[in-house]
């Protein structure tokens, strides 16, 4: 087994082009309500824009290129898909149509498939059960830092230099790490089952085991559901705070960048941990804790969206942002534990296709068609009833995290 410093640098070098796959996922969101008035956007086209054009391609061409995923090839696909994305994120920065743009973004989608399947792997081959959900939530917790820079670049870049320039930068930032990596990731061998040629399940058969398992079956709808309501809210979060608030975009920038971006990693980071702690005696308890978190955090949201009062808006928000991410990590070690490590690249590709194409493709185009359906009769409130709306979607979740968990018990106690 590689050592300790080994492990821990591989998962850096990781997390770091995890953190620039969510800023050129993300900066899109920042810059959505400037993008909106240069081309004389609506709503459900800047949800089509954020959400849906980027989750198909995304969840389409992770399929293939989690086939391909295998030792040896890890590396190669991860700088090749890293050099894509961040070129096309770099393109956007010059569209001249929204044409261009919904092409571009398909193109971004297309990149940022290749990336998770292989890292997943990496990561699970390198940490042992017991830590797994721990080093996933180092990984996971590159989302909210991703999503720190979009919002921070996005905010401060384009208040001063315009949508465009952020997008160059974002994408430039992407060009540099993937030389990096190029020159300095060295592959690691498996840590721990030895891979075995040959042994792949066809996609429908590992989705029908996945689904057929109860517990499984239930963190999977969790998962699918949360996700819908984070990618939902961070698509128009930015776009609801200028618009209800009357807040700067560079102001907008900044509060997002530390409440969702660094608050939100500090939570992943020690939900990860706690969900560790709790499942070490008591299996299935880091799906009840991520019930509970959604539980907790749900209602503080509606009052956020509520609120008229700004500054208590601002701070109701800092526990919603901090809970969103967490559930990633349980429940990416939750399912791996269920399945061989040959299997883990699929596994990933299958939970993109749920989290993406649903969560990530529905989630801001829902918004954005209520908001349109609403706004004859609620006018400026229509985003903030569509927004606020979607965190039943997150009660639903949190029953069946719940469950999960009860079955993951019950199922250990036999």
């Amino acid at each position: 087994m590689p050592s300790p410093p080994t492990r821990n640098v591989v998962l850096m070098f990781l997390s770091v082009a995890f953190v620039l796959d969510h800023l050129d996922r993300h900066i899109l969101n920042i810059t959505l309500n400037q993008i909106g008035a240069e081309f004389a956007l609506n709503d459900f086209q800047l949800g089509l824009l954020s959400g849906l054009a980027f989750a198909v391609v995304h969840v389409v061409f992770a399929f293939p290129i989690a086939r391909l995923t295998v030792p040896g090839r890890r590396k190669t696909i991860i700088v090749t898909t890293l050099s894509l994305w961040s070129l096309l994120t770099m393109a956007m920065g010059a569209a001249t149509s929204f044409l261009q743009l919904l092409a571009l973004r398909f193109g971004v989608g297309l990149g940022e498939a290749g990336y998770v399947p292989p890292a997943h792997s990496i990561i699970s081959d390198q940490w042992p059960e017991e830590k797994r959900t721990s080093a996933l939530a180092v990984f996971s917790a590159a989302t909210n830092i991703g999503l720190f820079l979009a919002f921070i670049l996005g905010g401060l870049v384009a208040s001063k230099f315009g949508w465009r320039a952020a997008f160059l930068i974002a994408g430039l930032l992407g060009v540099i790490w993937a030389l990096v990596l190029l020159l300095w990731l060295e592959e690691p061998a498996r840590a721990e089952e030895p891979f075995s040629k040959g042994e792949f399940p066809t996609y429908k058969a590992l989705a029908l085991r996945l689904l057929k398992d109860r517990g499984t079956r239930h963190t999977i709808i969790g998962a699918v559901l949360t996700a819908t309501v984070g990618y939902g809210a961070a698509a128009w979060i930015a776009t609801f705070l200028i618009r209800t608030h009357d807040m700067e975009i560079g102001q907008v920038g900044v509060y997002l960048a530390f409440v969702i971006g660094l608050g939100g990693a500090l939570g992943t980071l020690i939900g990860g941990r706690c969900a560790d702690r709790l499942e070490r005696n008591n299996p299935g308890q880091r799906l009840k804790f991520v019930a509970v978190t959604i539980l907790i955090a749900k209602p503080i949201a509606v009052a956020f969206y509520f609120s008229d009062w700004t500054m208590l808006s601002l701070l109701l928000f800092i526990i919603p942002a901090a809970f969103g991410a967490i559930f990633t990590a349980p429940t990416f070690a939750q399912i791996y534990g269920f399945v061989t490590p040959n299997e883990r690249p699929m596994t990933s590709a299958l939970m993109l296709l749920a989290l993406n194409l649903v969560g990530l493709g529905l989630g801001p185009i829902i918004v954005g068609t209520i908001s349109v359906l609403l706004s004859e009769s609620y006018g400026d409130n229509a985003l903030r009833i569509s927004l606020a709306s979607l965190q039943l979607f997150g009660l639903w979740a949190a029953y069946h995290y719940w469950k999960a968990g009860q079955i993951v018990s019950n199922e250990t106690m036999k």
